[in-house]
């Protein structure tokens, strides 16, 4: 039986995301932890934050969680752990890290297929020329 539009397109979508989480964890193991998350540029990540996190998330230091968590120090805690968050079960029960910059830009391009089932499963993920100030910035957020 062949296959609607719509699930060829969401097929292609859920492989460009694989291909992309794959891509970019072969470059961190390759080249390290944070290496070339430092040369960010944290005006740039503001306003990508602002058009790609910030209506779901919030930033600041003691700021409530929304949709997503709170991101105030991301890149120092272990998953899973903003106070007060309702986190999903799967992302509960596949979350056992301390997010690193490597591991936050993993997480930002591919989010469904890091953990499948995650609340934010539902975003496409952020552009890979986006991914170095974005993660400047957050990881700055401390």
């Amino acid at each position: 039986m062949p296959r609607s539009a719509t699930g060829r397109h969401t097929v292609r979508q859920a492989s460009l995301a694989l291909t992309r989480l794959v891509a970019l964890l072969v470059v961190v193991t390759a080249f390290g932890s944070g290496f070339a998350f430092a040369d960010g540029d944290l005006a740039k990540g503001v306003k990508i934050f602002e058009r790609e996190c910030a209506l779901c998330h919030t930033i600041g230091k003691g700021e409530p969680n929304r949709f997503g968590s709170n991101l105030f120090g991301i890149t120092q805690r272990k998953a899973a752990t903003a106070p007060g968050y309702k986190y999903s079960q799967q992302f509960t029960a596949m979350a056992t890290w301390i997010w690193t910059p490597d591991r936050v830009a993993s997480f930002v391009v591919a989010p469904a297929a890091t953990i499948p089932g995650n609340k934010m499963s539902v975003f496409q993920g952020v552009a890979d020329s986006d991914l170095d100030d974005l993660i400047a910035y957050l990881a700055a957020q401390k």
